[in-house]
C-alpha cells in the first residue's frame, strides 16, 4: 500500500513521540503490566489466532483489573508457501525492477483475491451486579486479510441493557477497522455507528502502537461514542471522547509491566480522568502482580452513571495459568485481594477470576470465562456491591 509522502518524510518515532514521549516517560516510572497489550505487541512470522474483544469506551472500576492473560497460543497456522516469481505479477512499465521494495510493500500475485477471509469471532458476555442492572452484549468480528498483508474487521451485533426502574435499552454495533503498519508503527482506525433505542451515534477510534526498543512498546488511543455503561446513559443518550497514553515493558522473560493514562470529556460536560498501572511477576505456571487504579470526575451527574470524585483501587493478585488437558484444554485462575477508597469511606476490594480455552480442532479455538468482584461501580454507592460477568469467545481460523 502507498502511503503520502509526508508520511515517509520523518521516522516513525518522531511522529508519534512528539506528543507522547512526556507522558510515556513519567508512566515508565510506575508500575504495570497489561495481560492483553502484551499479546498484541507480539510479533510472529506464522498466523496465530487473536483474542480480540470488543473495545470498552470507558474502562470503569469494575474493569481496574485487566483482562485474564492472553498469551499467543503454543501452536499457531503456518503461512501458505510464497508464491514463484513466475506467478508475480510484472512490473509497471517504467518502474525499477532492480531496486528494492518500498518498506511495507508486497508485490502482488496474479489472480490473487483482493481480500480473504482470514477468520470469524463471535464473542458473548453477560454482566450483572446486585443493584438490578444487567448488561448482555453478543458481537461477531469477521477478519479479512487483504493483498498488501493489512486487515479489515468488520463488527457487528444486538445487545440489551437491563436496569431496574429504567427503560430496556438495545444497541446495534456496526463498526470497520483497519490494521497496517508503516515501518515499524502500527496503525488502527476504526468508524461506525451504535444504533440506541431508534436513535444513532457515530463512533471512531484511533490507536498506534511503536516499539521504542526490545519489549518497550509506547501506544496512544483515541476513542468517540457512545457511553454503554448501562440503561441509564444509553436512554440520556451520553457520549464520551477518551483518549491518553499507555507503555507495554517487558523486563525480562519473567517480569512485565503496564500503565496507562486516559482522560475523558463527555457530552453533558463531565471530565473524567484515569490512570491503572500493573507488575507482573512469573514464577512457572504461577504469578503474582500488583495492581493500582485511581479515577475521578470533575462534577457529580444524575445521568445514570458511576462518576466519583476521587477513587482509589489497589490489590494484589495470584494466579495459576496451565494445561489441564494436553493440547486440549488450558485454564487460568486467579484471585486479588486489596482496598478500596471511594467518597472517604474505606473498605476491601478484592475478586476472583477463571477462564478456559479449549482447542476443538487446529481451526477453532474456545474461551469460556467468569470473573466476581466487589469494587464499587454502581449509582448510589452501596456497601456490599459487587459485579459478576461470564463471557465466551470462539475463534475460527480459515
Amino acid at each position: 500500500m502507498k502511503f503520502l509522502p509526508v508520511f515517509r518524510r520523518f521516522p516513525p518515532w518522531q511522529q508519534i513521540l512528539a506528543t507522547g514521549s512526556v507522558s510515556a516517560y513519567f508512566l515508565l516510572k510506575t508500575t504495570g503490566s497489561f495481560a492483553t497489550t502484551a499479546a498484541e505487541i507480539v510479533g510472529s512470522s506464522k498466523i496465530s489466532f487473536d483474542r480480540r474483544s470488543s473495545p470498552q469506551l470507558i474502562a470503569g472500576a469494575d474493569n481496574f483489573n485487566p483482562d485474564l492473560k492472553v498469551l499467543p497460543p503454543k501452536e499457531s497456522i503456518p503461512l501458505p508457501p510464497s508464491p514463484s516469481p513466475l506467478n508475480q505479477a510484472a512490473p509497471l512499465p517504467g518502474a525499477n525492477s532492480g531496486s528494492a521494495e518500498s518498506p511495507g510493500v508486497k508485490p502482488v500475485t496474479a489472480g490473487a483475491p483482493v481480500a480473504v477471509l482470514e477468520g470469524l469471532q463471535p464473542n458473548i458476555r453477560n454482566d450483572w451486579n446486585n443493584s438490578g442492572q444487567v448488561n448482555r452484549t453478543i458481537e461477531s468480528t469477521a477478519i479479512f486479510r487483504i493483498d498488501n498483508g493489512d486487515r479489515l474487521l468488520f463488527t457487528t451485533g444486538y445487545n440489551t441493557y437491563e436496569q431496574t426502574d429504567t427503560k430496556t435499552a438495545t444497541n446495534i454495533p456496526v463498526g470497520i477497522n483497519w490494521e497496517t503498519k508503516i515501518n515499524s508503527l502500527k496503525i488502527s482506525p476504526g468508524v461506525g455507528i451504535d444504533v440506541l433505542n431508534g436513535s444513532t451515534i457515530p463512533t471512531f477510534n484511533l490507536k498506534v502502537d511503536y516499539p521504542l526498543l526490545t519489549g518497550l512498546t509506547v501506544s496512544a488511543d483515541l476513542q468517540q461514542g457512545a457511553y454503554k455503561f448501562n440503561a441509564k446513559t444509553i436512554n440520556n443518550q451520553i457520549s464520551a471522547l477518551r483518549y491518553g497514553p499507555s507503555i507495554f515493558w517487558q523486563i525480562d522473560k519473567d517480569m512485565s509491566l503496564f500503565s496507562s493514562l486516559k482522560l475523558g470529556s463527555y457530552s453533558d460536560n463531565n471530565q473524567e480522568q484515569q490512570s491503572f498501572s500493573r507488575v507482573e511477576r512469573k514464577f512457572g505456571e504461577f504469578s503474582v502482580a500488583g495492581n493500582l487504579f485511581t479515577w475521578n470526575y470533575k462534577n457529580p451527574t444524575d445521568k445514570g452513571y458511576f462518576a466519583p470524585p476521587d477513587f482509589l483501587v489497589y490489590t494484589g493478585e495470584v494466579a495459576w495459568e496451565g494445561s489441564v488437558i494436553r493440547d486440549l484444554l488450558s485454564c487460568r485462575l486467579s484471585a486479588s485481594l486489596g482496598g478500596q477508597n471511594v467518597n472517604a469511606t474505606s473498605s476491601d476490594a478484592g475478586g476472583y477470576q477463571t477462564k478456559c480455552t479449549a482447542k476443538l480442532s487446529p481451526y477453532i479455538e474456545a474461551d469460556l470465562g467468569y470473573s466476581f468482584s466487589n469494587v464499587k461501580s454502581t449509582v448510589p454507592v452501596i456497601n456490599n456491591a459487587n459485579s459478576q460477568s461470564i463471557s465466551g469467545q470462539i475463534r475460527v481460523k480459515f
